[in-house]
């Protein structure tokens, strides 16, 4: 059921990989293996989640790409893109990704 929910994202263009985490960092989906997603870089997302708690949406830009986190009730997305995508076509699929994925809890 996840991976149906995140298809839409998944496949969007210049998405490199899809990530879905817990508050604890414990991964519950990933599209693709990819560094920024690995056990070690969750961490460090929940740490820049932690720190920005007025934001449910960061974004990280970065030399190979763009990484855009949004904070849920219970489970975090992380989306990595490659430097040339339309991040605005990216972040209005991933929001209803998220917002689909909160609304089956």
């Amino acid at each position: 059921m996840l991976q149906r929910t995140m298809t839409p994202l998944v496949e969007t263009a210049g998405v490199k990989s899809v990530t879905l985490f817990e508050n604890d960092g414990f991964v519950i989906y990933r599209s693709e293996d990819d560094p920024t997603n690995e056990d070690g870089q969750m961490s460090r997302w929940i740490s820049a989640l932690d720190v920005s708690e007025k934001s449910d949406r960061l974004t990280f830009i970065m030399e190979h790409g763009t990484v855009i986190l949004y904070r849920g009730n219970r489970l975090h997305l992380a989306v990595h893109c490659g430097p040339s995508t339309n991040l605005g076509k990216v972040r209005q699929t991933a929001e209803r990704c998220h917002e689909s994925l909160h609304n089956l809890a």
